[in-house]
């Protein structure tokens, strides 16, 4: 089997380790993946849990478990290594390390620790290898910061770099029930820095990923292909932050804001404009439209270039769940002390168990700030590590509460029957286009409190 390494075992790295362990050529697998995480308590412990076949994290896709199962406890051709020594005899290293945001006076990037980690896999990479970078990066990093490491590593460790393969590419990764699918069965995007690079690339990518109906793009450059990852989620994120102002005067002027989009949404060209909810969170829309910035300032020394649209998309966006806690406020005349509130949802996103960078725990430490009585329910989620709250397992009598905040849009809230739950003042408060026309129609009807964001 061929040796491929994935250094970065996290929630896309280990989805793709999986993936090309699963890979079969004619009644044999073609690959022996070995994922690599870093040498200290936390990457041990990962590393731990993946050679027992034991996911380090939630997932809610079984074709994702089964597979990493099968992989790592009965084929075992895909185990996890704390040391970057273990990449030196695989002909492919893919790169799935995390380029975080760090905070000081204002957000920056962390681009020197992600480098670091570049250079340490330089310093161990086979000279033939095709090293694969699909991390989010400031568009120009490979050309202009990792490139020029490359040579400086290379001439140290006496290799010609006239061979050298490098390509990026980036996924459109869907956490939910098919996370694993949406990686094989997506459009990718890649280029590489050279021909002989992106042919490498191609016919890998092409092995492991249903091209013939979601056929490569392949950019000209890679700095292109860079760009293309953050352009992506910049328009996402904007996209949610432009609707969030309009869902204001929609309330204001006693309108469904949603019924309106989703007759916008009938005009094939305006299909993708986006709800509003409850917030943004996630690893991606939460940051990478600050890299546009960095990147033409710290990299490309352009300073003429502010990106106004980007960053107020993220301004916007974290202050979402703020307006949900300022209505609530103004239904109890803006005291919440001591109101008892649950939360349905914590995690970022419908049906996964992901807590990064939650909109749910922002509003739930702004409520605790104000000394309301927090309860959270969440089928994907075992614990939050937020004190003086209380987690409820399942959830019977609503006349507990005073309001009921729907949070995340989780299959199973969209299945409760309010009629068969016990009400006197409760509020119920949808934040998040949650709650179905039938739910609400019952609601309604039958004389329940009800409140919404964006109606």
């Amino acid at each position: 089997m061929e040796k491929i390494s994935v250094v970065g075992m996290g929630y896309v790295g280990t989805a793709m380790a999986t993936l090309i362990a699963s890979i079969k050529k004619k009644n044999s697998y073609q690959y022996f993946v070995r994922g690599i995480e870093q040498n200290n308590d936390r990457g041990i412990y990962i590393s731990k849990m993946l050679n027992k076949g034991i996911l380090p994290f939630d997932i809610n896709d079984k074709l994702f478990k089964k597979n990493f199962y099968h992989a790592t406890r009965k084929k075992k051709n895909l185990i996890c290594s704390n040391s970057i020594k273990d990449i030196s005899d695989s002909k492919i290293v893919i790169v799935s390390i995390n380029c975080d945001l760090k905070q000081k006076n204002k957000p920056d990037v962390d681009l020197q620790g992600f480098l670091r980690s570049i250079k340490t896999i330089l310093e161990n990479l086979n000279r033939d290898a095709l090293l694969i970078i699909e991390s989010t990066i400031p568009p120009g990093t490979c050309e202009l910061k990792i490139l020029p490491m490359i040579k400086d590593v290379f001439k140290k460790r006496k290799i010609k770099l006239t061979n050298f393969l490098l390509a990026y590419t980036y996924e459109r990764v869907m956490p939910g029930s098919n996370y694993l699918d949406s990686i094989k069965n997506y459009w990718r995007v890649m280029a590489g820095l050279n021909k002989p690079s992106a042919i490498k690339c191609r016919n890998f990518l092409s092995k492991i990923i249903n091209v013939k109906k979601f056929p490569l793009t392949e950019l000209d450059s890679i700095r292109a292909c860079e760009l293309g990852k953050i352009l992506e989620n910049s328009f996402r994120a904007t996209n949610i932050a432009f609707v969030e102002e309009w869902a204001r005067f929609a309330e204001l002027m006693n309108i469904d804001i949603y019924k309106v989009i989703e007759a916008i949404r009938l005009r094939p060209t305006h299909a993708n404009i986006r709800h509003p909810g409850f917030g943004v969170g996630g690893y991606c829309l939460t940051k990478d439209p600050l890299f546009g910035e960095y990147s033409a300032k710290k990299i490309w020394k352009l300073n003429n270039l502010d990106f106004p649209f980007s960053k107020q998309s993220i301004k916007i966006n974290n202050k979402m769940p703020l307006v949900t806690l300022k209505k609530i406020k103004e239904i109890f005349n803006n005291k919440i002390k001591n109101k008892k509130i649950l939360i349905l949802g914590v995690s970022y996103k419908e049906n996964v168990g992901d807590l990064r960078s939650s909109p749910s725990l922002d509003f739930i430490n702004q409520c605790i700030k104000e000394k309301a009585n927090i309860y959270w329910h969440d089928p994907y989620i075992k614990n939050i590590s937020i004190s003086k709250t209380e987690k409820l397992d399942k959830i019977k009598n609503f006349n507990h509460f005073d309001i009921i905040v729907l949070a995340v849009g989780h299959e199973i809230y969209k299945n409760i029957n309010f009629l068969h739950c016990n009400f006197k003042d409760t509020i119920v408060f949808d934040a998040n286009y949650t709650l179905t026309r039938k739910q609400i129609n019952k609601i309604i009807t039958n004389k329940i409190k009800f409140r919404s964001i964006g109606r």
